[in-house]
């Protein structure tokens, strides 16, 4: 029989892996905790509809990327694709914009049928963190520090570097798409096949196009700064002011343009060499007409989201802690003696192994592969005169002690 393997772009969460996911999602925790945003949980798929118009009808997540299927009533369903329009939707249904501001984040598995490659999967996991309801540029410094500190708690920060951009107003973005338009189709039967269905649609997403001719018919495309309002060059100081003042370095990448249609005003990427062509770690950045096209009201908003596994694949081996005790039963008789043994450990969280074997030579050289510190061994003497046999497999010394005595040594 076919060995069964996962879908084609999934994976599973073993090990290592799994320790480390559970690391960062406690830092992510304790950091939203810290910081005051509330956690958020959606459902994993929500209706087609929802997603359609915020992320832009031409985009490749909308045209090629979406698991959308059919319901029994014919309603048309999307398993989530990104975090920030879910979690939009469940602060209009669930009446979470009342007070302004509102700080979220949530974590979760997104969905998008791209070609699997390193770091980048078909089913995912993602943090985001978003402030809903305010236009200070205070906001998008708040969230690239956190952002920050997040890589910082993990011990990464030195292996990544900060870009970031302003996309300017709507009327900017809007007056900057017509003239990327009339530049690429000068340059229209040089340009890749994929950028050639982009010029009229989307020319903001030419601009970081990996392909090499692309890359260079972008070395002499119009720059952004040349449109920005003066209100745009105000915010986009103060965000540079406000996070140069707390020490973070970046530098100004004109070409980043995030790759979805909703952001406006502040863009930004925590990029890193140690990936490969998947070098973005965290990116986000403000979305001011967003909550409005999903029927929401006319509010701004500002985020940013990370995925899981990447931020995985830079981390280092996380030390799993190893059971002290191991408990073993060397005859049926004794069984019941050292079920109540064990459990007790493991009530008062002392962490505690019992591999069910009667064995105790087979049993003895597990727990000293898993280093495992003392054996208790449990027999019918033991179990006849109320005590344990305690082998200390560091020292290869050994004691008979009461529970009390036990305990004493253990703590």
């Amino acid at each position: 029989m076919t060995k069964i393997q996962p879908v084609r772009g999934t994976h599973d969460l073993i090990g290592n892996d799994l320790q480390l996911y559970k690391h960062i999602n406690k830092v992510v925790s304790e950091m939203a905790d810290n910081y005051d945003y509330n956690e958020i949980k959606t459902p994993i798929f929500e209706s087609s509809e929802l997603f359609k118009k915020p992320l832009g009808e031409f985009s490749d997540v909308v045209l090629k990327e979406m698991y959308s299927f059919e319901d029994r009533n014919q309603s048309s369903l999307t398993l989530r694709p990104e975090y920030t329009i879910p979690m939009i939707r469940a602060s209009i249904t669930n009446n979470l914009l009342n007070r302004l501001p509102v700080k979220l984040f949530g974590t979760g598995s997104m969905f998008r049928r791209e070609r699997p490659q390193k770091g980048r999967y078909r089913q995912f996991n993602q943090i985001n963190f978003e402030i809903l309801g305010t236009f200070e540029p205070s906001a998008d410094a708040e969230l690239i520090i956190l952002a920050y500190e997040f890589l910082k708690n993990l011990k990464i920060d030195d292996k990544v570097n900060l870009q970031i951009n302003s996309l300017g107003d709507l009327n900017t973005i809007s007056k900057y798409n017509n003239i990327l338009s009339d530049y690429y189709n000068k340059y229209k039967n040089d340009l890749s096949e994929e950028s050639k269905t982009k010029i009229i649609s989307n020319p903001l997403r030419i601009l970081d196009s990996k392909n090499i001719e692309d890359s260079k018919i972008n070395q002499n495309a119009p720059k952004i700064t040349e449109y920005y309002s003066k209100t745009a060059i105000e915010k986009f100081d103060k965000v540079q002011s406000l996070i140069t003042s707390v020490g973070i370095n970046f530098s100004i990448n004109t070409k980043l343009v995030r790759g979805l249609d909703y952001y406006c005003h502040t863009v930004f990427e925590f990029k890193t060499n140690k990936l490969g062509s998947q070098d973005t770690i965290i990116g986000g950045g403000r979305y001011d007409g967003l909550v409005k096209t999903i029927s929401g009201p006319d509010i701004p908003g500002v985020g940013w989201a990370s995925g899981i596994e990447r931020i995985i694949m830079m981390l280092n081996k996380v030390d799993k802690k190893i059971p002290l005790v191991q408990v073993i039963t060397i005859d049926e008789q004794s069984r019941e003696y050292g079920l109540n043994l064990f459990i007790s450990l493991r009530r008062l969280k002392i962490k505690t192994r019992y591999d069910h074997k009667t064995n105790i030579k087979k049993s003895l050289k597990h727990a000293n592969e898993e280093k495992i510190k003392f054996a208790i061994i449990v027999g019918e003497s033991e179990a006849t005169n109320n005590n344990y046999t305690v082998k200390n497999l560091i020292k290869g010394t050994q004691h008979t002690l009461n529970f009390e005595e036990l305990l004493n040594m253990l703590k």
